[in-house]
């Protein structure tokens, strides 16, 4: 009986060490819909990587929105997500095709299995984007990263990046319409007893 049981035992170790095993890398990488190779890192939610036909492709990260060049903490949130995932295989979640700029937007997750969108708002390294993520997880980790006031939260005025560039359209609209405009009146004055008398 000892020895049945025995034999029973083997197979069984087995199987749960395979179990564990799928606790780790191989059970995450079950949930990918592929993984790529990082090859650069653009800023804090974009990067390029390399996948496995040697194709090198532009991601936006899902979920977060990060310091745009010249606000405060970009290179911080550009050397954040480097120290990640440059250089290093990860799994990638394919949220949408593309965006405005054709780059696939995608979850991302290291070799450890950490969600990176995640990892990034802990941090205080970048936005929680909720023009386009309802995560409550998401939610919940930035108003913790913002009440301990830890990266882009420790400035007094942190300006959303979208916001930003919101702001930029906006001027760069206004600007447009302002030498259309210009250009539509020039060479006539104000109309003189009902004609529109010309300048030059």
């Amino acid at each position: 009986m000892k020895r049945y049981s025995y034999w029973l035992l083997i197979p069984l170790t087995f199987l749960l060490l395979e179990c564990g095993a799928n606790n780790g890398n191989s059970a995450n990488r079950h949930h990918y819909d592929y993984q790529v190779k990082v090859v650069s890192i653009t800023d804090g939610d974009t990067f390029r990587g390399l996948t496995e036909d040697r194709k090198e492709i532009r991601y936006r990260v899902h979920g977060i929105d990060a310091p745009e060049r010249g606000q405060p903490f970009s290179r911080k949130s550009k050397q954040y997500l480097s120290d990640l995932i440059y250089n290093k295989t990860v799994g990638i979640i394919v949220e949408k095709e593309g965006d405005r700029y054709g780059r696939p937007v995608v979850w991302v997750y290291t070799p450890d299995g950490k969600d990176v969108s995640a990892e990034m708002i802990r941090a205080g390294m970048a936005w929680h984007y909720k023009d386009y993520s309802d995560d409550e997880k998401y939610a919940s980790l930035e108003k913790e990263a913002k009440n301990d006031r830890v990266g882009i939260w420790s400035d007094p005025h942190p300006v959303m990046p979208s916001e930003l560039r919101k702001n930029q359209r906006q001027t760069k609209n206004s600007a447009r319409c302002l030498r259309r405009d210009r250009a539509s009146w020039k060479g006539w004055s104000i109309p003189v007893q009902g004609r529109a008398v010309p300048t030059w």
